[in-house]
């Protein structure tokens, strides 16, 4: 089992470092609406990443029940694919970067906050989670290193828990720490939306830079 979840903490990584999505988190907090709004938004966050790893872990494990030839070997256009997404992701988040000496545009999520209700922020937190070709991509590597390593279905079980926990932590974190004690919370919170402004793009496309990297070299040895 920790040969599975050692192989997809990269993954978690990606998914961990979301900028936007962690910076609309903290500009609900900071915003003064009712905690139940970045609430519903983490909840439909975490809800949404754990339905996609769940449904490709899901799929994976049926093709395997029904004797294809292995997954595992057969997957590398699946490598290939997911290299592909990585540095896809990567060139558009550079491309879309604030140029020296512009004043950062607020991210399109954070510019929604004040229309935002408790069912609509829920809504918001599983469709920034779901409707993104990288976390498609993310959910899809999972799911195959989940379903191909040879676990029983409590120990599958037990990995999609670590990975979604882990995955969905930058955003959990600051929220419940923002509801549990606010007024301690403010002051770090200003200070991670600021670090997020400049610089989260760039350590984002590094991020990306690597799992892809990595990816390819598991297309490479795939293949040969």
């Amino acid at each position: 089992m920790l040969a599975v979840v050692g192989a997809i903490l990269p993954l978690a990584l990606v998914v961990w470092f979301s900028p936007t999505r962690v910076m609309a988190a903290t500009a609900l907090l900071l915003s003064g609406r009712a905690r139940a709004v970045p609430g519903a938004y983490a909840v439909g966050w975490v809800v949404g990443i754990a339905l996609y790893i769940a449904v490709f872990t899901i799929f994976g494990a049926a093709i395997g029940a029904i004797q294809l030839p292995s997954l595992k070997g057969d997957a590398w256009f699946l490598d290939a694919l997911v290299a592909l997404v990585m540095f896809g992701s990567a060139a558009l988040a550079w491309r879309a970067r604030p140029r020296p000496g512009s004043e950062p545009r607020p991210p399109r999520l954070t510019r929604m906050i004040g229309r935002l209700t408790p069912m609509s922020a829920l809504g918001l937190g599983l469709a920034v989670s779901i409707v993104s070709p990288l976390h498609l991509a993310v959910a899809a590597a999972v799911g195959v290193d989940i379903a191909t390593g040879g676990l029983a279905a409590a120990a599958q079980l037990v990995v999609v828990v670590v990975f979604v926990v882990l995955s969905t932590s930058s955003v959990t974190i600051p929220v419940g720490a923002a509801i549990v004690a606010p007024d301690r919370a403010e002051a770090p919170l200003r200070r991670l939306q600021t670090w997020l402004s400049d610089h989260g793009t760039a350590l984002l496309v590094v991020v990306l830079l690597v799992i892809g990297v990595d990816f390819v070299g598991r297309w490479i040895a795939a293949l040969f």
